[in-house]
Formats: C-alpha cells, sequence, structure tokens
C-alpha cells in the first residue's frame, strides 16, 4: 500500500473554483469565505494516525477536517462523483449505497467517525471508490475543508446531496434556546453551508446537480414539528430560487420531500412506512432528470395538496394530535 502522505492529498483552495464564486456572488460575500477558506498551505497533507486493514488511510484531524478516510491508490472508475451529508445511517446510507452501486464515486460525511467508517468499508469492498469523513455541518470550516478534499482527490463534483439533519420531537415552546439553535443550524444552515461550499466547482465546470433533502413537512406542519417543519420549509424556498439563480450555469437543483420513512427519527411511530430506499431512488430520478421537486411516497402529494385546499381540514387533525400529546405526557 502507498504512504499515507501519498494517499492524502493536499487541502488548498479551490484556484478557479474560488474565481468563479467570487465572480458569482457580491466580492464583499464571497470573500468571508464560509466553507470556502484555505485550510492548509500549499503542499500540507494531513497527518496520518493510523491505516485500516480494509484499505483506508485515516487521516489526523487538521483544521476542520476532523477524521479523513481516503481510499487507497487512484480512482478505481471515471464515474460521476456524488458528495453526500448525513451518510452514515438512514436516508443518507441508503443514498450511498445506491449510488455506489450504480458507479459514482463517493464523498461521505457524518457526525460519527465509527458508523460513517463502517460503510466505507461496506463500500469499499464492493470495488466502491470512497472518500468519508467525519463532519459537522454546522462548522463552515469543517464543511469547506471536507468539499475542497473531495475536489482534491476526484476533479470535480457531479452530485451534491444535503441530507444531513435532525428531528424536532417537541411542541415549540417547550424547545430551549439550545434546541432552536441546533436545529437550525443543521438543517437550515448546514445545508447551505454545503451547497455554497460545493458551488465554485460546478460554476466552473458549467455543470452538476444539487438535491437538498427536505421533508412533505414543509408543505404540512403539524403539532410537535413546527420548527422542524420551518427549516424543511426554508429549505423548500431556498431550492426554488437558487434553481432559477443557477441554471444558466447548467446546474441543476431538486428538493425530494419524504413522507415518513423507517428511519432512527421515526422509531416508534405505529405507521405503514417504506424503507429509506424509496428516497435513495428519488435522488437517483433527480440525478437523471433534473426534477425540480419530488415527493416520497408519492401517496403523499393528495395530502400536500389538501394542506392548501383546505387548510381548516389540516388545523382539525393538528388539533386532535396535541390533545394525543397532551395525553401522553399526562399518562
Amino acid at each position: 500500500m502507498p504512504a499515507a502522505r501519498d494517499n492524502v492529498q493536499a487541502l488548498r483552495p479551490a484556484g478557479a473554483a474560488k474565481e468563479a464564486m467570487e465572480a458569482y456572488l457580491r466580492p464583499d460575500i464571497a470573500k468571508r469565505g464560509a466553507g470556502v477558506g484555505e485550510p492548509f498551505a500549499t503542499g500540507q497533507v494531513a497527518r496520518p494516525a493510523r491505516v485500516a486493514r480494509w484499505g483506508l488511510a485515516i487521516a489526523g484531524r487538521p483544521h476542520g477536517l476532523q477524521e479523513a478516510l481516503v481510499s487507497d491508490g487512484r480512482p478505481k472508475c471515471a464515474g460521476p462523483v456524488a458528495l453526500v451529508t448525513g451518510a452514515s445511517r438512514g436516508i443518507g446510507r441508503a443514498v450511498a449505497l445506491r449510488l455506489g452501486a450504480e458507479g459514482f464515486r463517493l464523498c461521505l460525511g457524518a457526525r460519527t467517525s465509527e458508523a460513517i467508517g463502517e460503510l466505507a468499508r461496506e463500500l469499499g469492498a464492493g470495488g466502491a471508490d470512497v472518500l468519508a469523513a467525519a463532519l459537522d455541518v454546522r462548522d463552515p470550516e469543517s464543511v469547506g475543508a471536507f468539499v475542497q478534499a473531495a475536489v482534491d482527490r476526484f476533479g470535480r463534483l457531479d452530485l451534491v446531496v444535503a441530507n444531513a439533519g435532525v428531528g424536532g420531537g417537541a411542541i415549540f415552546p417547550e424547545m430551549t434556546l439550545q434546541d432552536i439553535e441546533g436545529l437550525v443550524a443543521t438543517n437550515f444552515l448546514g445545508a447551505l453551508t454545503t451547497v455554497r461550499a460545493a458551488l465554485p466547482t460546478m460554476l466552473r465546470q458549467r455543470g452538476g446537480s444539487l438535491v437538498l433533502i427536505a421533508s412533505v413537512a414543509g408543505e404540512v406542519a403539524l403539532p410537535g414539528s413546527a420548527l422542524y417543519a420551518g427549516t424543511k420549509a426554508g429549505l423548500l424556498r431556498f431550492a426554488d430560487g437558487l434553481r432559477r439563480e443557477v441554471a444558466q450555469e447548467g446546474i441543476k437543483v431538486t428538493a425530494v420531500l419524504p413522507g415518513f420513512v423507517r428511519t432512527d427519527m421515526t422509531q416508534g411511530l405505529r405507521l405503514p412506512m417504506p424503507g429509506p430506499e424509496v428516497v435513495a431512488q428519488a435522488v437517483l430520478r433527480a440525478w437523471r432528470r433534473g426534477r425540480r421537486r419530488i415527493v416520497v411516497p408519492g401517496f403523499y402529494l393528495p395530502l400536500i395538496w389538501l394542506s392548501h385546499l383546505a387548510p381548516w381540514l389540516v388545523d382539525l387533525v393538528g388539533r386532535r394530535i396535541l390533545r394525543e400529546m397532551a395525553g401522553a405526557r399526562r399518562a
């Protein structure tokens, strides 16, 4: 196996990519460099900590890039490059597995290094070329360093899936300020930070696909999810505006709206739910067709239409849910 210094490439500024972003945004905004800064001087490499038996060099913790797992040797294929956040479990894991099966070269980020390492090992055993990292999307420097590492490794970004998110299983009056800040920073600002870090590369290559994992809750907000729904509604509006801003640059923007699917966030709910694979299939459809929005499963579409045509009916359902929540707290 080559030395870890050969495997872990220098994390340097994007050069032409940074210039593309500055041409796209106002200079005063571009120069702030949220996630697109200069984490390393040219020629520096991440300090290797150990080499795993499954052939991935695990780097140290340099300036925001907490822990990088870089596949051994050169890329094994010339397939498109996909970056997925929140990839260690649930929807993100299903997306990573599906894209790996489709021949994508993968850049995977998640908070838990053990879980993302396990996924990288599984994908690597199947022949996928993977760069993975313990990544917190609330940290712009960490996101910027990881995106730059992906570009340095593979030379381009074809698909970015902003999936990282957390649930908000409490009514808003009971949430602490820390709860509020954490949910907004992860679900909304984390997605924007990821997109902003990836845009310079897509603008430079004049093409790419951005997929934002929103939620049906962004269209139909029910008690117990007011803030969560607000963050997802924000993603929907952001996706609409961004799509119109970058369409002329050949960049596609799709919002995927999952309903209830089987993940850690929905444990305990007594509802018939498909697995997260349906969302992975929707991401693939977004990549192939460039759809504006995709609702999965499709039977949630009538609920969305009903919420717009007869919001009073959704209000009645909401009151019943609130009474049940109150009864459960008293029990």
